[in-house]
C-alpha cells in the first residue's frame, strides 16, 4: 500500500486525511495518509523517514523549511513526490486557489485587494496578477507588503481604505480566533463593502468567518474549496492519478457537502 503524509506543526486539526481519503476512495486507489507534527528543529532528523514515503504534503511552518532537502526551483513547496529516495518539490496552492475561484465565482475581473504578505499571499497575488486583475497588497507591516508587491508585480497598498476592491482575499492568519477580523481597523470597517463583489477567505475554520460576514452583499467563499482542489492536484502529482475535470468536480462537490454537514 502506498504511504503519504502531511507534515507541519500542531496539525491535529487538519482536514487533509479526510480530503485525501475521499480522493483515494473516489479513484479506487489504495493508500494511507498520516499526520506528522514536527518543529523546525526536528525536521532534518525526520528526512530519512520522509524519503521512505511515496510522497507528502507540507503546511505551516515547513513550506520554506523543506526547501534544502528537495529538488525544486520554487521558494515555497506544499507537495513532495518521492521517487527512489529522491524528493521533488511542487506547489499546488496556486492551482487550488485559481480553480476554486473559477468554480465559485466564474470569471472575476477588475481590482483585487490581498490582505497579508506571507506565503498564502504570495501565491494568491501571483495568481491574480496572472489573471489580469489590478492587484493590491496590504499588510500590517508595510515593508513586507511593499516587498511582496514588487516580487509579484502587484501594487503596494498603504491603506485598505484607498482600494475600491471588486475582489478581496484574506491571506492573513488573523481570523482563526473568535472576533478577529482583518477587514477592520480602529475606525471600524476598513474596506468599502459596497464595492466588493467577491470575498474570499483562505481560512476555513470557522466556516463563516468574521471577515466574510463583513461583506453581506458579496459572493463569499471560505478556504474549503482551495484545500480540496490543491489536494486533488497534489494527488495527481504524488500518486500519478489521472483525475479528469469531471471527476475533480464530483470530488469537490461531495467533500464540500460533507464538510458543511460536519461543521
Amino acid at each position: 500500500m502506498k504511504r503519504f503524509a502531511l507534515i507541519g506543526h500542531d496539525i491535529g486539526y487538519s482536514l487533509s486525511p479526510l480530503v485525501h481519503g475521499e480522493i483515494y476512495r473516489a479513484m479506487g486507489y489504495e493508500a494511507e495518509y498520516e499526520l506528522i507534527s514536527l518543529t523546525k528543529e526536528e525536521l532534518p532528523a525526520a528526512v530519512p523517514y520522509l524519503r521512505s514515503l511515496d510522497g507528502f504534503n507540507i503546511t505551516k511552518p515547513h513550506k520554506q523549511n523543506i526547501i534544502p532537502f528537495v529538488e525544486t526551483d520554487l521558494k515555497s513547496v506544499n507537495t513532495v513526490k518521492v521517487e527512489k529516495g529522491r524528493m521533488y518539490g511542487f506547489s499546488t496552492d496556486g492551482y487550488g486557489f485559481t480553480r476554486d475561484l473559477e468554480i465559485s465565482f466564474g470569471k472575476v475581473s477588475g481590482t483585487a485587494l490581498v490582505l497579508g504578505a506571507g506565503g498564502a499571499a504570495r501565491v494568491v497575488a501571483g495568481e491574480l496578477v496572472g489573471l489580469g486583475l489590478d492587484t493590491y497588497i496590504w499588510n500590517r507591516t508595510p515593508e513586507k507588503a511593499r516587498a511582496l508587491a514588487e516580487e509579484t508585480g502587484a501594487v503596494f497598498a498603504p491603506s485598505r481604505r484607498d482600494v475600491k476592491a471588486d475582489l478581496v482575499v484574506n491571506c492573513t492568519s488573523f481570523g482563526f480566533n473568535p472576533g478577529e477580523n482583518p477587514a477592520l481597523d480602529e475606525r471600524g470597517l476598513a474596506i468599502d463593502p459596497s464595492c466588493v463583489k467577491w470575498a474570499y477567505d483562505t481560512i476555513y475554520s470557522p466556516p463563516e468567518t468574521e471577515f466574510l460576514k463583513s461583506f453581506p452583499l458579496a459572493e463569499r467563499r471560505n478556504g474549503w474549496g482551495m484545500l480540496i482542489l490543491q489536494a486533488v492536484q497534489a494527488d495527481r502529482i504524488m500518486c500519478g492519478l489521472d483525475i479528469s475535470d469531471e471527476r475533480e468536480r464530483e470530488i469537490y462537490d461531495r467533500l464540500l457537502a460533507r464538510l458543511a454537514a460536519e461543521k
